[in-house]
C-alpha cells in the first residue's frame, strides 16, 4: 500500500451525460417559456400575464434547482480521505474509516456505505461519475480500503421472496417452496445444476442477481436487487454467496462480473451472452416506449381538444385550427418531459452495452483491458 501523504488530489464531477441533460432541460425551459410568452402576447393563450408568470416561475425554480444539483456535485480525494459535496457543504470519509474496515459495500452494485453517517450522507455511488473518473475513483479506493471481516454463516438459512416463495438452505440441500401449500422437495447439493452469481465487480462479496438452477425446473430461482433494494428477506447477499461456496465447487458456482476484466474465457462468454440479451431487451423497451408515447399523445390530444364535439376538419374555422395547434403543443410539451427521459435512458444504456461488449471482445481476442 502506498503512502497516503503521497496521494495526488483528485476531483470528480457528475458524468457528462447528466450535465448535458441538465443543459437540455434548461434549453427546453427557454423554448417553452418563449412560446408561452409569444402565445400570451398574441392573445392565443387565454391565461393572464399574472398566471403566466406564476407558471413560468415554478418551472424556472425547478430548472434552476436541477442545474445547481448537477453542477455543484463533487467528489474529491486527497490525503485526508474522500470528500463529497451535493449542494452546500462537504462531507469527509476519512482514510482511517477505510483502513479500519468501517466502510462497507452498499446495496447498489457500485455503492459504498458508511453506517456511522446519517442516512443522507451514508452512501456514495460511483455510477454517477463518468467512465474514466469512476475507474480512477475505484482504483484509489481499492488501494487504501481494508475489507471488513466476513460475516458468520449460519447452519440453516431461510430466504423469502415474491409473495409466498421460500428458499431453505441446509447442509442436506436446497428446498424451494413456491407457495404456502407447497412443501417443496429437498434437492441435495450434489444434484444442484449450478448457481450463477452476477456481481458488479469481482472485488465485491455480494451480488446483483443470483440464479439458482435446480433439476427439472425450466427457469432458475432468481434473487435480485431492484434499484439497490433486495427483492428478498432473510440473509444478506454476502452470506448467501458464502453459504453456496461452502457446498458448491467452482464448476457449479459461476461468478460473472458486470464490469472489469473477466476472470477467464468462460466468464467472458457468459458476459457476452448477457450483453446480447440486454441489447434485445432495450430494443423491445424502446419500441414499447415509442408506441406508448405515440398513442398516448393522440388520445391525450383528442381529449384536450374535445375532438368528438368538433365539426368535420374540412369545415374548421381559424379558431379551430389554433385550438388544434395549442393542443398539439401542450401534448408534445407534456409527454416530451417524460419521453425524453425514457428515450435518453435507453440511448445511454444501449451505448454502455455496446462499449462493454467491445471491451469483452477485445479482452477475449488477447488485447489489454481498457
Amino acid at each position: 500500500m502506498s503512502s497516503i501523504s503521497d496521494l495526488q488530489p483528485l476531483d470528480f464531477r457528475l458524468a457528462p451525460e447528466y450535465r448535458r441533460c441538465g443543459v437540455y432541460v434548461a434549453v427546453g425551459f427557454v423554448v417553452i417559456a418563449a412560446t408561452l410568452v409569444a402565445f400570451t402576447w398574441a392573445g392565443i393563450n387565454n391565461r393572464t400575464w399574472e398566471s403566466t408568470i406564476v407558471v413560468l416561475s415554478g418551472f424556472a425554480g425547478g430548472t434552476l434547482f436541477l442545474l445547481v444539483l448537477l453542477f455543484r456535485y463533487r467528489i474529491r480525494i486527497d490525503q485526508h480521505g474522500v470528500w463529497r459535496r451535493r449542494l452546500i457543504r462537504w462531507d469527509l470519509w476519512p482514510w482511517e474509516a477505510f483502513e479500519q474496515g468501517r466502510i462497507r459495500h452498499g446495496k447498489g452494485g457500485d455503492q459504498l456505505t458508511y453506517p456511522e453517517r446519517s442516512w443522507y450522507w451514508r452512501t456514495i455511488s460511483a455510477s454517477s461519475l463518468g467512465e474514466r473518473d469512476r475507474c480512477a475513483y475505484e482504483t484509489v479506493i481499492r488501494r487504501y480500503r481494508i475489507l471488513p471481516p466476513s460475516p458468520l454463516v449460519p447452519d440453516v438459512m431461510d430466504v423469502k421472496f415474491g409473495c409466498w416463495a421460500r428458499l431453505e438452505l441446509s447442509p442436506e440441500g436446497v428446498r424451494y417452496q413456491a407457495g404456502k401449500q407447497d412443501d417443496g422437495e429437498l434437492v441435495a447439493w450434489r444434484d444442484i445444476v449450478r448457481a450463477e452469481v452476477i456481481r458488479a465487480t469481482h472485488d465485491r462479496p455480494d451480488f446483483v442477481t443470483l440464479e439458482l438452477h435446480l433439476p427439472e425446473r425450466p427457469k432458475p430461482v432468481r434473487l435480485t436487487h431492484n434499484q439497490g433494494n433486495p427483492t428478498w428477506s432473510g440473509a444478506d447477499a454476502e452470506v448467501i454467496v458464502l453459504y453456496l461456496r461452502r457446498h458448491l465447487d467452482d464448476r457449479r458456482l459461476q461468478v460473472t462480473a458486470l464490469r472489469g476484466p473477466p476472470s477467464d474465457v468462460a466468464e467472458a462468454d457468459r458476459r457476452l451472452a448477457r450483453l446480447d440479451q440486454s441489447e434485445r431487451d432495450l430494443r423491445g423497451a424502446n419500441r414499447f416506449i415509442r408506441h406508448m408515447l405515440l398513442w398516448s399523445g393522440l388520445i391525450l390530444w383528442a381529449v384536450w381538444f374535445d375532438l368528438w364535439n368538433r365539426p368535420n376538419p374540412l369545415n374548421w374555422a381559424r379558431a379551430d385550427w389554433l385550438d388544434a395547434a395549442k393542443g398539439v403543443g401542450a401534448t408534445v410539451a407534456f409527454l416530451g418531459l417524460y419521453g425524453l427521459k425514457f428515450i435518453g435512458m435507453a440511448y445511454f444504456q444501449a451505448r454502455d452495452v455496446r462499449r462493454d461488449r467491445d471491451k469483452v471482445l477485445r479482452w477475449r481476442a488477447g488485447q489489454a483491458w481498457a
